[in-house]
């Protein structure tokens, strides 16, 4: 047999995402008695690990689900606990049950949606039962107290919510744990649930414990959002409500008039294998070899060593093929059947009554039916799970998910588009994205089909859960249908050979990381990349064209497949960006032409972030969604940036022609060979030394400059000096000549005007020395000419100019 294997990085990677700030108290427990605690800070992760790893398969490791004042050695106290970090609950199996198909039915109760109850951020499976979650967006803090009565309103807050929780749970035949205490203890998930001696008596193993996949960290809710659930302590209970949608109204205590009632039947005294066999016979019947010896033997192995639950099945056989009520019950009562009878003798109170409600709860069960709504196209057999006394479905969630799978309601949900899509022949037009006219048209097949209202709430969460179930992601599925890359470079030259920039170290490097950062961000959401290509030319070159045939791979320009030139920056909220971005792998920025300072400020700032956090429009809940898509810029300024210290985050590349044809014919292959490079990690998205230097001059290019000053300054012949000793033979202007040029004296050369001053003088070819030199004696700050030709002269006069009129060598 295989060993168990636990996993000690998957509890260190469940606490590092629960918790990334505050200190982690964990709990190792014997099975059978003895407890160690210890508190890690995140920063002690390694510590952590080596801690649990000591335990794993010894003890039961868990961990304190709430905010510690401090470092523990045992189990917190409730003093000790600052806030409340999540809310919980707690289910375990029911005693005697099958455990599989108690798994089974929590799991099922954990998952299904619960009106007024928001979804929980994270399920744990214990190993026995489910541990669900919900994390709080801000701790509930409770106040520093002494631990003599009077709690914080905080901690009975907390507690109240605890309580609502496990109160939503346990309704009908469920039941949550009563595990409100604030200072609850949780199984960590990766490490090994080790069972007691009475556990493994009954024939429990070790288990593992694990995060139930589709966990979210990033789902976190307010206290106030469970404000409706509060249930304290001292809170007097209402009275049993009405049936509603999706729920069975309270039985009555009052038996009906029709119950058979053991008081007024005959009974046989010896019910045995013998007595059960000549009925059948006599009428025709047949009981299973199981029953009979099950009768003989009282083997409760397969119901987990659960005496009940092995009776109980014996008496639901017995009704299902139509023994006498007497028969049953003369079974139970009889001595002779060892475990029957003493399983009768150990109930309290009256045992002939207890038999009566045996025999009634079995045949009850049996006259329901077993709930077969029906047989999808691949054989599987799917079950009602709320019926009335006919067998007919009641309202619920479940049965209208049932219905839905019945009709052939496809339903389907993009990841990547953030859709929920749906189809089936009664939807017609509405096929497609999931909407409100769809919704009314399947609550109104399901009446008609199957007899019973689903109600407004549970046709749009059966559709939403089961296109979750059915997930896909457009993007991915895009780039996985793309022809195999055929081995031509492409990449490295797609900017030069289609928009015709200038061949160079940069051009090729920035187009090539730009494509593969695409490449990258659609297979790693949120993946670092701060950088935007920027497209720069003429009108009517095709630059927006370029970036959308990237995106979609068509010419046709109604097509917006994986592409958005929707307004990114005007966007008024985070809710709003989501709502922009949402399907976009490519997104032009055409907002780049008369830009303020402060808007490129904020585009800056938007190029490094690598995730979205909003809540969307009739969302009850923030979402933090990784960023799928790259940016780029297109305008026709030659001047756009202000940033006075550099402008890395902007790759600026001047487009000469667009061949939008030449490009959408290669289009696929220049993805498949980004996406190529991706797969063989060959990939890199950071510019060479050399393409760096390179991309420096073009954003210093791209600044905006002080049109005034740069034509005050253009001429500058009467301060012109050559240099001496570094600088000999370069023309050279110090300064305090540049400044008394403009007429500025000292007291003027403040604030913004000598950052001004110097992009004046780069943009006119002039480059500030840093280091101060002597200039005719005293030390001076001075300009050196780089530009071409003679400073403060057009051109083309330098261009016929002799002897002096060329610019001096180094």
């Amino acid at each position: 047999m295989e060993q168990l294997k636990h996993d000690t990085a998957a509890a260190i990677d469940f606490l590092r995402r629960l918790s990334p700030e505050h200190g982690w108290s964990l709990t190792a427990i014997e099975p059978d008695g003895g407890a160690e605690t210890r508190t890690f800070k995140p920063s002690e992760a390694d510590a952590a690990a080596a801690w649990i790893e000591g335990h794993q398969g010894k003890r039961g490791i868990y961990y304190h689900i709430n905010l510690v004042r401090s470092r523990l050695t045992k189990k917190a106290s409730k003093e000790q606990i600052a806030g409340f970090r999540a809310f919980h609950i707690d289910v375990d199996p029911r005693a005697g049950e099958e455990l599989a198909s108690e798994q089974e039915r929590i799991y099922k109760l954990l998952t299904t949606p619960r009106d007024g109850v928001p979804s929980p951020s994270l399920i744990v499976s214990s190993g026995g039962g489910y541990q669900a979650v919900w994390l709080l967006s801000e701790p509930l803090m409770i106040p520093q107290w002494k631990g003599e009565g009077n709690e914080p309103p905080e901690l009975l807050l907390g507690e109240a919510i605890n309580r609502g929780l496990q109160n939503a749970y346990s309704k009908d035949e469920a039941r949550a744990d009563n595990t409100q205490d604030c200072t609850r203890l949780l199984r960590l998930p990766g490490t090994i649930n080790v069972p007691n001696k009475k556990k493994a008596a009954k024939g429990r193993g070790p288990a593992l414990s694990s995060l139930v996949p589709g966990a979210d960290f990033s789902r976190r809710y307010a206290a106030e959002d469970f404000d409706k659930l509060k249930a304290y302590a001292d809170q007097p209970k209402e009275a049993a409500p009405l049936a509603t949608a999706g729920q069975v109204a309270p039985r009555s205590k009052q038996p009906p008039a029709d119950k058979w009632k053991i008081a007024d039947a005959a009974i046989p005294p010896t019910v045995g294998t013998a007595e059960l066999t000549a009925w059948a016979d006599a009428n025709g019947k047949t009981i299973d070899d199981w029953a009979l010896a099950l009768v003989t033997t009282g083997d409760t192995s397969k119901y987990d060593g659960d005496r009940s639950d092995m009776v109980f099945a014996v008496t639901c056989h017995l009704a299902r093929v139509g023994a006498p009520k007497e028969l049953v019950a003369g079974l139970l009562l009889d001595s002779n059947n060892a475990a029957f009878y003493e399983h009768v003798s150990a109930q309290k109170g009256n045992k002939r009554r207890y038999v009566e409600r045996q025999v009634n709860r079995a045949f009850a069960e049996v006259a329901k039916g077993d709930g077969t709504a029906g047989t999808l196209p691949g054989g599987e057999v799917l079950t009602w799970d709320r019926m009335n006394q006919n067998g007919e479905p009641l309202p619920s969630y479940w049965n209208t998910r049932t219905a839905l799978m019945l009709m052939g309601v496809e339903c389907r949900y993009d990841k990547f588009r953030d859709r929920h899509l749906i189809g089936s022949h009664e939807l017609d037009e509405y096929a497609g994205d999931f909407s409100d006219h769809a919704e009314r048209i399947l609550r109104d097949a399901i009446i008609r089909r199957f007899g019973f209202d689903p109600g407004e709430v549970n046709p749009r969460n059966a559709v939403l859960s089961l296109c979750t179930e059915n997930r896909f992601d457009s993007l991915l599925d895009h780039l996985h249908a793309l022809p195999p890359w055929d081995g031509t470079p492409r990449l490295d030259t797609w900017l030069v050979d289609y928009l015709g920039a200038e061949d160079n170290a940069y051009t090729r490097e920035a187009g090539a990381a730009w494509l593969t950062a695409a490449i990258v961000r659609a297979f790693e959401p949120g993946a670092k990349f701060d950088q935007m290509l920027v497209l720069e030319g003429a009108t009517g070159l095709g630059k927006s064209t370029a970036l959308r045939v990237l995106a979609t791979g068509t010419l046709d320009l109604t097509c917006a497949d994986r592409f958005s030139d929707a307004s990114f920056l005007g966007a008024r909220d985070a809710r709003e960006v989501l709502e922009v971005t949402a399907g976009v792998w490519i997104l032009e920025c055409a907002e780049l032409d008369g830009m303020s300072r402060k808007e490129v400020e904020t585009l800056k700032a938007a190029i490094t972030r690598q995730e979205d956090k909003g809540r969307l429009a009739y969302a009850r809940t923030a979402v933090t969604v990784p960023r799928r898509f790259v940016l780029a810029g297109t305008t026709n300024e030659d001047r756009y940036l202000h940033d006075p210290t550099g402008n890395r985050r902007f790759w600026p590349v001047r487009v000469a022609r667009g061949n939008l044809e030449g490009l959408a014919a290669v289009r696929d292959q220049l993805v498949a060979e980004a996406l190529a490079r991706y797969r063989s990690d060959s990939h890199r998205l950071l510019l060479s030394p050399e393409a760096e230097a390179l991309a420096k001059q073009e954003q210093d290019r791209r600044r905006v400059v002080d049109e005034g000053f740069v034509e005050s300054l253009h001429d500058l012949s009467a301060c012109l000096q050559r240099g001496t000793g570094q600088w000999a033979g370069r023309w050279i202007v110090t300064n305090d000549a540049v400044y008394g040029h403009l007429g500025l004296t000292r007291d003027k050369r403040v604030g913004k005007v000598p950052r001004m001053v110097k992009t004046a003088m780069q943009a006119l070819g002039w480059k500030k020395v840093p280091q101060t030199v002597k200039v005719d004696g005293k030390p001076s700050n001075i300009f050196v000419w780089e530009g071409e030709g003679e400073p403060g002269k057009p051109e083309s006069e330098d261009a016929t100019a002799g002897g002096d009129g060329h610019r001096p060598p180094f």
